[in-house]
């Protein structure tokens, strides 16, 4: 009986003993986990923290852009406003100048006599340095057979070219000549030139070109009195009779394209 006694007192004991074993576990687990849940809350108090003053510096390096840019637009507006000062005396100054210019250079006492007829006028020539200026269009005296034609300026050619109707080439004292047909002033003139050369005139619609004669014309534009060489053509599907190329114009005349009729009208003397 006692034996008995004895055994079950020591299944008492023994459970006692698992039951403390278990507690102390559980005690120990519940531990661990409240240290590691204290280091990560550490951690994460931690990042928190080093991104606060990552936002902190953005927003201080936000503030230090502002003021930088507030900066420049007072610099802006203020050099706009001195360049719009400077632009209005700029324009200023110039509206004097021709003012300063008749000041500088009065304009010359007449020196005509009362004698001189009435109905004579001055036409001076146009020069810019010591060159000719010619515009887009001017009156051209030939002779012969003396008369005006209206000419067209073109940088763009080579030469020069003049109108022509009824082209008859024939030979005379073993020379080449041409025989050729103007309107002048609504009238028909007849000339006969002797021929300097020839020349091969290509254009879209014609692509082997077309044989044509040169002349040499002696005209009369400005101060300029000098003979020079025109191709014959048909010009008839042209404003002008007479286009002034660059063999008129090179070392002789500057070119305004904006103006027409420049060069003072020649007048033949009368007999």
């Amino acid at each position: 009986m006692v034996f008995i006694n004895l055994m079950n007192d020591s299944k008492r004991l023994a459970k006692q003993t698992n039951l403390l074993a278990l507690c102390t576990i559980l005690v120990v687990l519940l531990g661990c986990t409240t240290a590691q849940q204290k280091e990560q809350q550490a951690r994460q108090q931690q990042s928190l923290a080093a991104l606060s003053l990552q936002l902190e510096a953005l927003q201080a390096n936000i503030a230090t852009a502002q003021a930088s840019l507030a900066i420049l637009r007072v610099e802006q507006q203020s050099t706009q406003q001195h360049l719009l000062e400077a632009l209005e005396t700029i324009s200023i100054e110039v509206a004097s100048i021709p003012q300063a210019a008749v000041a500088l250079c009065p304009a010359p006492a007449s020196t005509v006599s009362n004698e001189c007829d009435a109905n004579q006028t001055i036409q001076p020539v146009v020069m810019s340095g010591d060159k000719m200026v010619v515009g887009e269009l001017e009156r051209v005296w030939i002779e012969p057979p003396g008369s005006f034609l209206i000419a067209r300026v073109d940088t763009g050619a080579n030469s020069s070219s003049m109108h022509a109707e009824n082209l008859v080439e024939f030979e005379r004292d073993g020379d080449d000549w041409v025989r050729f047909e103007l309107t002048l002033n609504g009238d028909k003139a007849f000339l006969e030139r002797p021929v300097t050369r020839h020349v091969r005139v290509y254009q879209q619609a014609d692509r082997e070109g077309t044989r044509r004669p040169v002349v040499a014309m002696r005209i009369r534009l400005g101060d300029v009195q000098e003979t020079f060489e025109f191709t014959l053509a048909d010009r008839s599907h042209l404003d002008q009779q007479m286009m002034l190329g660059r063999n008129f114009l090179a070392n002789m005349a500057l070119v305004d394209v904006g103006k027409q009729f420049v060069q003072p009208q020649y007048q033949p003397q009368r007999e």
